[in-house]
């Protein structure tokens, strides 16, 4: 740039030199790219940390990327991300300085710690997706005593036999297992995904309770805290409509759904026919009492509970547990799971 000064005996010329071509807001401004970056990658990274570390007191949480269930958009959000952070890698490589390497290798490690977290907790939750189905090889529910050949279905148990006890529950009685077919057990896994997929909202109990489902049980180790929708037909089966939803507490306060339960009403001692196959097994039990404050016991008359201000039950509906959203070892269909305590 020049600029021309007139006067006295002549003209003179006054150089300036041209200023850099960098300046300290340009560079400022430059710098929010990769902080931005790194900024997503922690928060994406510490998600992915917090479900791996503690995933049981997160399972209420969608996965931000890579988890069973998630919107597809989450995938794509993944991919961007990890496109803006190639590019910022990129980026710091130009700079050809050390505290841009320093940067570069951060995002480099970030990004990698984030894929691979990610694709660990998605393959996790697809195995424990996998676990939880049915054991249709070994479906027959024993209570109690070992069960004896040629036991008649639907026999009433003797009180205080098997881990319930009569002390909490009395006497009840079971059906009997039967077998699945190649066929059955396809509709089957069908049914257990519909009815997995329509209590999914359901792990919020605050949810529950707006759709009408009310606390009826205490937490009861191996079996949960039930909440029932009596607004929910007991005749008809629909796997996607469960009339009980079985809950544990978390460790931080709250409930965790853990399994979901169906309640039916038949003619006689016949059990419902309920999900394909012969493997759910159902169950009933007598002489409960249920409390106002939402916890049960037995008792041995129906003035005795309306002497405590309880609802009196002689005998339940047939009732089945289906252990859809916390795995049990003993089966899907067992009525107490051991995992639940």
């Amino acid at each position: 740039m020049s600029s021309w000064l007139i006067g006295g005996r002549g003209s003179y010329s006054c150089h300036v030199q041209a200023a850099p071509s960098s300046h300290p807001a340009r560079a400022l401004g430059d710098a929010i790219v990769p902080a931005g970056v790194a900024v997503t990658l922690i928060g994406l990274l510490g998600d992915l940390l917090v479900h791996t570390l503690n995933p049981e007191g997160h399972a209420h949480e969608p996965l931000i990327v890579l988890g069973r269930g998630n919107n597809p958009w989450h995938l794509v959000l993944f991919f961007g991300i990890f496109l803006t952070a190639v590019g910022g890698i990129r980026w710091a490589g130009r700079l050809r300085s050390d505290w841009a390497a320093m940067v570069g290798a951060g995002l480099a490690l970030m990004l990698t710690a984030t894929v691979a977290l990610g694709g660990f907790v998605g393959w996790r939750e697809a195995r424990e997706s996998s676990q939880a189905q049915p054991k249709l090889a070994a479906a027959t529910h024993i209570h109690g005593a070992a069960a004896q050949p040629g036991a008649a279905s639907n026999a009433a148990a003797v009180a205080g036999d098997g881990v319930e006890g009569a002390a909490e529950f009395g006497g009840h009685s079971h059906g009997t297992a039967g077998p699945t077919t190649q066929a059955e057990a396809k509709v089957l896994a069908q049914q257990l995904t519909a009815a997995k997929t329509a209590s999914a909202k359901y792990r919020n109990a605050a949810v529950a309770r707006a759709d009408g489902y009310v606390q009826v049980t205490q937490f009861i180790p191996g079996l949960g805290l039930h909440m029932v929708n009596l607004g929910i037909s007991q005749t008809t089966f629909d796997p996607s409509r469960p009339q009980v939803l079985l809950y544990e507490p978390r460790s931080s306060g709250g409930l965790r759904l853990v399994g979901i339960g169906y309640a039916l009403q038949t003619l006689g001692d016949t059990s419902p026919e309920g999900f394909a196959g012969g493997s759910d097994v159902w169950h009933f039990h007598r002489n409960l009492c249920f409390l106002p404050d939402g916890s049960v016991t037995i008792a041995p008359s129906a003035a005795a509970c309306q002497a405590k201000s309880g609802f009196f039950q002689a005998r339940t509906a047939w009732l089945l547990h289906v252990w859809v959203w916390k795995s049990n070892p003993n089966g899907v269909f067992t009525e107490t799971n051991p995992q639940v305590f």
